[in-house]
């Protein structure tokens, strides 16, 4: 009877331990930057994005900027909130550092047009597009953008690395030409290895770059 009564004290005591766990886990996941990792490592997971179709990854980049700044707002590195989830759905080398940059680049790109206001954080969340309120394109709606022309690199349009946030008006003022921005971007995708050899020279004879300098 004594062993009886020695063993269900134990049970019930790692019953104990097992539900202080669950609880510490449970309070654990709803601090805002365990929830913007677990969202941004969601959102920006390659399986998921590889089933989206045309513009379907425009609305992720919208809510991982606001999920970003959550963190930030907690005094939480954005940084280490983005090189965490890509290296945990396995976004990592090259492919990787190509993605944080304009993951990271985004979330400055919001702070300077003024997309984080209360009301625009709303949208954000839900994947909608915020509205500019600073500088001179205040009023504007802030589109993704395809630094590199989906029309000359479609395996690249959901890529998040190739998405970037833009005023409309500068949207639609940059089409689909190629710049000098735009072949160096595909150059570090087609060195990555996102980007196909086939639209990279497509690209290349697209470019319309600045006359070198005369010489002297």
């Amino acid at each position: 009877m004594g062993l009886f009564f020695r063993r269900k004290r134990r049970f019930f005591r790692v019953r104990g331990w097992i539900s202080l766990i669950l609880l510490l886990g449970s309070l654990l996941a709803l601090w805002p930057p365990v929830q913007s990792l677990t969202a941004v490592h969601s959102l920006s997971d390659p399986a998921k994005l590889a089933t989206l179709g045309k513009r379907g990854a425009n609305p992720r980049v919208n809510k991982i900027v606001y999920w970003l700044n959550r963190s930030d707002e907690w005094h939480v590195s954005p940084e280490f909130i983005t090189y965490t989830a890509l290296l945990l759905n396995g976004t990592h080398g090259e492919h990787g550092k190509l993605v944080s940059r304009t993951l990271l680049r985004n979330l400055k790109i919001a702070h300077e047009l003024g997309l984080l206001t209360p009301e625009n954080q709303a949208k954000l969340r839900r994947g909608n597009a915020a509205t500019v309120t600073r500088g001179p394109y205040r009023g504007e709606i802030a589109e993704i953008d395809h630094i590199v022309p989906v029309s000359l690199a479609p395996e690249i349009g959901n890529d998040l690395a190739n998405l970037e946030m833009m005023p409309s008006s500068l949207n639609r003022l940059k089409s689909d030409r190629v710049g000098e921005r735009q072949l160096s971007c595909a150059e570090d995708f087609y060195r990555a290895g996102i980007l196909t050899r086939d639209s990279y020279e497509r690209l290349r004879r697209r470019a319309v770059l600045p006359a070198p300098a005369p010489s002297r």
